[in-house]
């Protein structure tokens, strides 16, 4: 009986008349790189000698300005981070910048801060960053004695309105826990196990002067009319950190 011949090809060919049997679909593409600005200038300035000095960030399809804000103000924007989570130099708060950048077609306002914007801060200022987690002294959101006593609602009824003594804000615990962050001592973490969305207004006494005036402290308020409490605990918080950041940014 003839015997049948074997071809016996090399490994690395192998791998290649697979690939071209399968076709260039079986790759799997390359990650997509994060949308950038067309060209941004960011521009250091320094307030104290100008008297009077507006900041802020204005938004529009074609362009972004933001204008004498801190590295730590656009920080805890485009992070999504609350005071307490970042971990940085001291002198990001004194810092101000000034950044127009030039906007590409088809990008949402959530997509500039959220993307562009950080990753143009990360590249100027050669940023390195990580999150961890750390145990701190924090305040647990709990339900009070009687449970909550208010009802969930879909709609915002509020005029959007804050102070120091004043709480004006649409929806879940987890969103009033945050809220609540920046009115006390520690961070706020929900535990409530609660659901849904809520309308709340809240005013109490934001110092201890007002207190002798008559306002309710905001733990008496939370329990009397929401049914809510504050509990000291040490509770994980994710923190981010930057391990390196340039003190001035790179050439526009």
């Amino acid at each position: 009986m003839p015997r049948t011949a074997k071809t016996v090809l090399p490994a690395g060919l192998i791998v290649m008349v697979s690939c071209l049997a399968f076709g260039p679909s079986a790759l799997p593409a390359p990650p997509a790189a994060p949308a950038e600005f067309e060209v941004a200038t960011i521009k250091e300035v320094h307030p104290e000698g100008f008297g009077s000095f507006s900041t802020g960030m204005t938004f529009d399809p074609a362009m972004l300005r933001v204008k004498g804000l801190s590295l730590y103000e656009m920080f805890l924007t485009v992070y999504k981070v609350r005071p307490y989570q970042l971990t940085a130099p001291g002198w990001i708060q004194s810092a101000r910048f000034d950044i127009t950048a030039k906007i590409p077609k088809g990008h949402s306002q959530e997509e500039v801060l959220s993307v562009m914007l950080r990753t143009l801060l990360e590249k100027r200022f050669q940023m390195k960053t990580h999150r961890e987690t750390r145990v701190l002294p924090a305040y647990a959101l709990v339900l009070a004695r009687g449970g909550l006593k208010i009802q969930p609602s879909t709609t915002w009824s509020g005029a959007g309105q804050a102070g120091s003594g004043h709480m004006e804000m649409f929806g879940d615990m987890s969103l009033v826990a945050a809220s609540l962050s920046d009115k006390v001592d520690r961070p706020v973490v929900d535990q409530t196990g609660v659901k849904g969305t809520f309308n709340i207004t809240l005013d109490f006494a934001p110092d201890e002067e007002h207190e002798a005036a008559g306002m309710p402290p905001l733990r008496t308020v939370l329990e009397e009319k929401l049914g809510l409490k504050l509990e000291p605990r040490r509770l994980p918080i994710e923190m981010l950190v930057i391990d390196h950041i340039e003190r001035k940014p790179t050439e526009n």
